[in-house]
């Protein structure tokens, strides 16, 4: 053997070596975040924060009660949305929602959770994630070259994921702690388009893990049986399919983000008025 060849299976070792211990973390890890999402109502320094948002949201209530009365005299009932019949009923629900936003949130993460568990069984991460890592680390798929381009992808895949969902948990403690606020804009129709925004972006970026659970079962059932692919029992075949539903999983949060911001951030009139709002009160 030449030494060019000594080499190049010096570097087809290394590489193997290197997407072997990444990819069993980088899975556990994507296991414990993937399938189970944390019950923020059950965390104290959570609850805090979200007590200070609905302290000051309920202080705002009585601005929204002042500005309900100046639409409706304005209005002078020629408008039919700032009519006391409409707009009083707004707020009542407003302070509602705003006063008990956070165990709305624990609910429908537990209906999450139960979701999950529903479409993967119990304990879904070590049972689902563990045999797929284990069709790309088996020889017959790292034994050459582009069997270990497709453990190195998987590896790099597995630790974006992880990134993703880490950040995931961050944007969805956020929106927690500010739902109270977020949901008193639903008093006043001019800012209600905020309160829409904060249900679309909680909900989709919760719900998006049950549309993972659903595709990862689907590729468990697909793993065993690869006619489809028209390679049965192919190693590599097996190693590509996981490579692609752990892309799909990293896409799939990034598209539940771009449904949620149906109007731009940039082009949102409430979210520019509740800036100009808190700008006027600082000058």
């Amino acid at each position: 053997m030449d030494l060019t060849s000594q080499i190049g299976e010096a570097i087809n070792a290394w590489l193997r070596g290197a997407a072997a211990q990444l990819l069993g973390p980088a899975l556990d890890a994507a296991a414990k975040l993937l399938f189970q999402t944390p019950a923020v109502d059950a965390i104290p320094q959570i609850a805090e924060t979200w007590a200070l948002a609905r302290n000051l949201a309920d202080g705002l209530f009585v601005v929204a009660f002042c500005a309900v009365g100046v639409l409706v005299m304005a209005a002078g009932g020629y408008d039919s949305r700032y009519t006391a019949k409409i707009l009083v009923p707004r707020v009542a629900l407003a302070a509602i929602m705003a006063n008990a936003s956070l165990a709305i949130c624990g609910a429908l993460i537990q209906l999450d959770n139960a979701l999950v568990v529903g479409l993967l069984g119990a304990a879904p991460g070590p049972a689902v994630l563990a045999p797929l890592g284990a069709l790309v680390a088996r020889d017959g798929t790292t034994a050459q070259l582009v069997g270990v381009a497709v453990a190195v992808a998987a590896a790099v895949l597995a630790l974006l994921l992880v990134a993703v969902y880490v950040g995931r948990g961050l944007i969805l403690v956020l929106l927690a702690c500010l739902a109270p606020l977020a949901l008193a804009a639903y008093a006043l129709p001019q800012t209600d388009d905020l309160a829409r925004l904060w249900w679309r972006a909680f909900t989709a970026l919760l719900f998006v893990q049950v549309l993972q659970a659903a595709l990862v079962a689907v590729a468990v059932g697909l793993v065993g049986a690869t006619d489809w692919l028209a390679s049965s029992g192919s190693a590599l075949a097996s190693g590509l399919l996981v490579v692609v539903v752990l892309y799909l999983l990293f896409r799939l949060p990034f598209a539940a983000y771009h449904w949620a911001l149906q109007v731009p951030v940039a082009r949102n009139v409430s979210l520019h008025a509740a800036v100009a709002a808190i700008r006027g009160t600082a000058v």
